[in-house]
This record gives C-alpha cells, structure tokens and sequence, in this order.
C-alpha cells in the first residue's frame, strides 16, 4: 500500500538529484569560474590543509583521476600546489596557495548566504526533521545500491 507523502518524498528527492546534476555539469559564476568538482576539491583542502590525491579523492567524493585533472587546473591558476612528501618520495600531496584559501572563504561565505537566504523561513525544527528524514533515505538508497568499482577504487586509493 503506497503512502502518499512517501510517493511525494521520492518525487521530491528525485527532483533534487536532477538539480544536482544540472549543479554539477555547469561552472559557477561563468567563463573562467570553478566548476563544482572544483569547489567540492577546495572545500575538502579546506577541511584539511593537506592530503595525498587519494585522500582528496575521497574527501571530495571524487575519483582520483578526476581529481588529478582539476587539480592540473587548478595548480595553474595558483589556486592548489603539489608536493612531494619529505618521508615518502612517492607520495604527493596537495594544499591550498594563499589565493586558494581566499577564493575557499568567498566561495563559503556565498554558499551559506544563499543557504541562509532561502531557508530563512525554516525553523530549525523543521530542518531537524528533515535532517533526520534524509538520514534515513540514505539509509535506503546505500542499502539497495553497492558502491560501484569506481567508487571502491577511489576508496582504496
């Protein structure tokens, strides 16, 4: 038996993935603007000042050989460096330059004001409930859908 506000909350949430993706293939702010892998990348150096492509990889919930090619971008543009790691020769790891860190602050700084701005009339009661409602729906989807090879490679690396 289907429960109508179930039914409404899958719609919901399948519109929600779809604004996402379209979130996702479009840069930011127009020609020469980071892309959202990009972003997501910055605010994971942002997290941690310092991580090896693979740690990156999984922090951002990228690949990694899609992180090493944004971070090719990235590095030009002066935004990341890369460096070898004093104990491990192999091992490379990424951090933010100063600009980085600064285009990181208005970039977080713009992002929550939207979030602010088109929540404003949510109580946080509201947003615990939903909070709470989406905890479950991962639940759910994790629980019908095995990480794929890709998403276990960049787990392991």
């Amino acid at each position: 038996m289907s429960r109508p506000a179930i039914d409404e909350l899958r719609q919901a949430l399948a519109q929600l993935s779809a604004a996402e993706r379209r979130l996702r293939s479009r840069e930011h702010g127009g020609p020469g603007e980071l892309t959202h892998a990009q972003l997501r990348a910055i605010a994971a150096l942002g997290r941690e000042p310092e991580m090896t492509v693979g740690q990156l990889a999984r922090s951002a919930e990228l690949t990694p050989a899609t992180v090493t090619v944004l971070l090719d971008q990235l590095e030009v543009a002066g935004i990341v460096v890369r460096h070898r790691s004093t104990t491990d020769r192999r091992v490379c790891n990424v951090s933010l330059t100063p600009e980085g860190w600064r285009l990181l602050e208005r970039k977080l700084e713009a992002w929550q004001n939207l979030w602010n701005q088109r929540l404003a009339g949510v109580s946080d009661e509201d947003l615990a409930t939903t909070l709470r409602v989406l905890h479950h729906v991962t639940g759910i989807y994790e629980a019908v859908s095995p990480p794929d090879s890709a998403e276990s490679g960049a787990q392991a690396a």
